[in-house]
């Protein structure tokens, strides 16, 4: 049997009380030994309640026994901590984004390389296992030559946050397209191949956007299909992903559908073919990315397309240099001049 690989938790926000610590009791040969943070009170109540031995609010203070660091501070903190982390030789996953970044992400990516140690990026979406299917539907060509891609997500924030730094755009980059757009992404383009963007909309009057509307362009073998992705926080949407192809359709859960994938004969009729690999939550799905950093980390070689972390921060930098507002038609002329739109 491997050894168990002792991780520090660098973080003690709601998506590690509510899911990292909760998902870690289930992966067998993980054992979280320490949980950083500067709020002490905090960390040390998750600490009583997840029966964690060591808290610290100084990250350089990691105990010599750990093997294994995840990062899951607020986002302007990641790459800076991931390079000292990786030139301590520790194996490092990080939460989304990588960086603020492309370049903050590149310079993560070539640490890791030089260091010779493990990078993993958050790309929590790919462990589904209903993306796995659809990923072998588009490589087998079940569909047939690709006409569109739809995509509509629906993210309204549910959990008590911890802090407030995802409302401040120095601390976070962006709104929900560097938030959970980075997911979304990752999957399109772990799915599609290149992606190029054409127009890209969202809310955000110079502050952090709750809804954004991205068209962009895949470079496929069949030419170029065109694809639309837009994510709210603060309405519903369908919550799903749309493939249509020249035989067939295919409709991916998003969310509350997460994983379900139905297939569609014909422009009318109904999605009446499920392919079921079994439901999974989002706890399964941080528990499979743990088993793959845990991996990962024995075997001495990253899993998790850490490059890839890099292309989708580009394609994010370049949307938020084309930004164009989404429209508030209850708004006088005015002061959208004012904010500069």
């Amino acid at each position: 049997m491997s050894r168990a690989l002792r991780l520090a938790i660098v973080g003690c926000g709601a998506i590690v009380e509510y899911g990292y610590l909760v998902a870690a009791r289930a992966v067998a040969g993980l054992d979280v030994t320490a949980l950083v943070d500067i709020d002490m009170a905090r960390a040390e109540r998750l600490a009583r309640q997840f029966a964690v031995p060591t808290v610290l609010t100084d990250l350089r203070r990691l105990p010599q026994d750990v093997g294994g660091v995840l990062i899951a501070v607020p986002h302007h903190l990641h790459a800076p901590m991931a390079v000292e982390c990786l030139q301590r030789g520790l194996a490092v996953l990080v939460e989304k984004p990588l960086a603020l970044t492309a370049a903050g992400a590149q310079e993560v990516v070539e640490t890791a390389r030089r260091q010779g140690v493990v990078l993993q990026a958050a790309q929590t979406y790919r462990f589904c296992r209903g993306a796995q299917a659809v990923k072998r539907v588009l490589e087998d060509g079940w569909l047939g030559s690709l006409q569109s891609v739809h995509v509509e997500g629906n993210f309204a924030d549910t959990l008590p946050l911890a802090s407030g730094f995802c409302w401040n755009r120095e601390h976070a980059g962006g709104g929900i397209l560097m938030d959970v757009g980075t997911l979304v992404l990752d999957l399109l383009a772990w799915w599609l191949g290149k992606l190029d963007v054409v127009e890209y909309y969202d809310d955000s009057l110079g502050g952090v956007e709750a809804e954004c509307d991205l068209r962009l362009v895949a470079r496929r073998p069949e030419g170029s299909v065109p694809v639309r992705v837009r994510m709210s926080r603060l309405r519903p949407l369908h919550d799903w992903v749309v493939l249509r192809g020249r035989q067939f359709s295919l409709r991916y859960g998003l969310q509350a559908k997460q994983g379900e994938v139905q297939l569609q004969v014909g422009d009318d009729g109904e999605y009446a073919f499920a392919l079921d690999g079994g439901r999974q939550s989002t706890l399964d799905l941080f528990a499979e990315q743990l088993r793959s950093f845990k991996a990962a980390a024995a075997a001495g070689e990253p899993v998790s397309d850490a490059e890839a972390a890099v292309r989708v921060l580009e394609l994010i930098e370049t949307c938020y240099g084309r930004r164009r507002s989404l429209g508030y038609p209850w708004l006088p002329a005015g002061l959208l001049a004012l904010a500069g739109r």
